[in-house]
């Protein structure tokens, strides 16, 4: 059996690697994959501590460890690219910035602080900014946001910012009636993050009686949801709300197996 532990959008969270060494000591040999969404939060987790620790981590063991491209550390590496798109800045961006300025000693405004980390941080930031968007093993295929799959070919053509940010058209597949959960026409699993569970809300088409799996409603709660129809392979959602800020959340961590698809165990969030 290959086992793989999907994680991610934890957005600073540092105490879910806590939870993630008790699950990899269950499942020796197996490979985590951290599906992006590593900085920025509307709440305490700020700077850059978390992702230092996952990349220290992929370093030391990169035949276990995977880490993926979030759209969080897309927009931060376009900000330390060039100063003028400063799009990050408006989502997290500035908290995490100066709090990772902060950290060197400095914080003067963000320009400057910016020119620091580039000094400081440039390992960092050119390693974030070469992380992979996707990753395959199996029946299981890892994405930070999800893929359009109304496409022909959704692996190979789904664009690059569709993969990072796309939401409503990858739950709903671009559905005629919008809110009702699309199919899954691949023979993979698909791991996603991105949106918080508990603000995902849809039903499911065409379906009867105790085949007809119960429509989602809007929850406090984020723990692991699973989109599938009978006869396809299942989309995990696996976002635990952690970057809503609430520093009790630890998010969601899901163990998979490479050979079936399926999830066979979990650590979800229960706050």
């Amino acid at each position: 059996m290959s086992i793989f532990i999907g994680l991610g959008d934890l957005h600073g969270q540092v105490a879910t690697l806590d939870q993630l060494r008790v699950v990899q000591e269950r499942y020796p040999g197996a490979i985590t994959v951290f599906i992006g969404d590593y900085i920025d939060t509307f709440g305490e987790n700020q700077g850059f501590e978390l992702i230092e620790q996952i990349r220290a981590m992929q370093l030391a063991d990169s035949r276990h460890v995977v880490v993926l491209m979030g759209n969080h550390e897309q927009a931060a590496a376009d900000f330390f690219d060039d100063e003028c798109k400063s799009a990050w800045l408006r989502f997290g961006g500035e908290n995490t910035l100066t709090t990772a300025a902060l950290s060197l000693g400095g914080y003067q405004d963000v320009m400057q602080d910016r020119r620091l980390l580039l000094e400081r941080k440039r390992g960092l930031i050119d390693w974030m900014r070469a992380l992979p968007l996707t990753y395959t093993a199996g029946k299981l295929f890892f994405v930070h946001a999800g893929l359009d799959l109304t496409l022909a070919d959704s692996i190979h053509e789904t664009s690059d910012d569709d993969l990072l940010w796309i939401r409503a058209k990858y739950w709903y597949n671009g559905s005629l009636s919008w809110g009702t959960f699309g199919h899954n026409p691949l023979n993979f699993s698909l791991i996603t993050g991105h949106t918080a569970n508990g603000m995902i809300m849809g039903g499911y088409d065409g379906q009867s009686g105790t085949e007809r799996p119960i429509d989602k409603q809007e929850s406090e709660h984020s723990p692991i949801y699973t989109i599938q129809y009978p006869g396809e392979m299942p989309r995990y959602l696996m976002d635990g709300g952690v970057g809503e800020g609430d520093p009790r959340i630890l998010g969601n961590i899901g163990v998979f197996d490479g050979e079936t698809g399926l999830l066979i165990d979990k650590v979800e969030d229960q706050t």
